[in-house]
């Protein structure tokens, strides 16, 4: 599946009327985003950066605000959405975890095709980072020792099932190698573990590299970050396996077609604004863009390799 990068010319190209759907009416009044996440975190920040200049890229520059419904591991925020009218008025903010992760346990009340996909906004590279001194001068290395020595080495990670988890599982399936996942309860705690030596690497978002302390081994992602181009991903090892980190906007299922359309093309000019870009690069965020039909694509994919990945796992049934 090719991903799109949207460019100036095409937000150029967004000027033009939008024909049955601007002649709605909608939107009229504030439009709310839910987050499933506490405040402060990365997919806050993502909501409020985009809730921050929405409003001149919708029809009537009505005002759009967040609000964090965090709690269930992130399933009483995707069922808020879920729930709400199908209107445009309430839509969501997701990653992979709420929509194509925990809908496979139990009590989710919910499912990945319960929501209209919007649009793809950005994606979060997850690596592999060892420590600046480790032994290993880079990942052929890395491979050789693993391969050598099944079980010994030792990575951790926020959580079983996070998608951290995931991308460390993709790659021991996609190398055929045998590594042991520690998980902890939070990204702070596993990279402390890895920086104390208490095992080997750590599976986390690129952005946490502090490179006087760590380096990243292998790109977890399907295409190289643009901020560290020089760190491979597994396609460039020969390995034909990839995991992306995705953040997307959702929508309650039966929203209309012609609202959807109105989201979508704000959200999409909204992705060349500085005011998004230079913060969302900053963190080291991929500005990754996919209309509402691909993202739908891309969410079924991944719940269907995340199932593979949980129940190889042992995780569900």
């Amino acid at each position: 599946m090719k991903r799109r990068i949207f460019t100036i010319a095409a937000a150029a190209a967004l000027t033009v009327p939008l024909g049955a759907a601007a002649q709605s009416g909608y939107p009229t009044r504030a439009i709310e985003i839910i987050t499933p996440f506490a405040p402060g975190g990365s997919t806050d920040t993502t909501a409020r950066l985009f809730a921050s200049v929405l409003g001149k890229y919708l029809p009537n520059e009505v005002s759009v605000v967040v609000v964090n419904r965090p709690g269930g591991a992130t399933t009483v925020g995707m069922n808020a959405i879920k729930n709400s009218a199908p209107d445009g008025y309430t839509i969501g903010l997701t990653s992979n975890s709420p929509i194509t992760i925990q809908p496979h346990f139990d009590g989710a009340g919910y499912s990945y095709d319960d929501f209209e996909p919007i649009i793809r906004l950005v994606d979060i590279p997850q690596v592999l980072l060892v420590k600046a001194d480790a032994p290993w001068a880079d990942f052929d290395e890395w491979l050789d020792y693993v391969r050598a020595n099944p079980g010994i080495f030792t990575y951790s990670t926020p959580g079983n099932g996070s998608i951290s988890d995931l991308a460390m599982a993709v790659l021991n399936e996609g190398a055929g190698i045998e590594t042991r996942a520690i998980p902890y309860e939070s990204g702070g705690r596993a990279m402390a573990a890895m920086l104390g030596g208490s095992v080997g690497g750590v599976a986390t978002f690129q952005g946490n590299a502090d490179p006087a302390l760590a380096r990243p081994l292998v790109n977890f992602s399907s295409q190289r970050s643009s901020r560290h181009p020089d760190v491979p991903i597994m396609r460039d090892k020969g390995i034909d396996a990839f995991k992306d980190a995705f953040i997307g906007m959702v929508a309650p299922k039966g929203t209309a077609p012609e609202i959807i359309e109105i989201l979508h093309d704000a959200f999409r000019q909204a992705l060349e604004d500085p005011a998004i870009r230079e913060p969302l690069l900053n963190q080291s965020f991929e500005i990754t863009y996919e209309d509402s039909e691909t993202f739908g694509r891309s969410i079924a994919e991944d719940f269907e390799l995340n199932g593979h990945l949980l129940r190889r796992a042992n995780l569900i049934d």
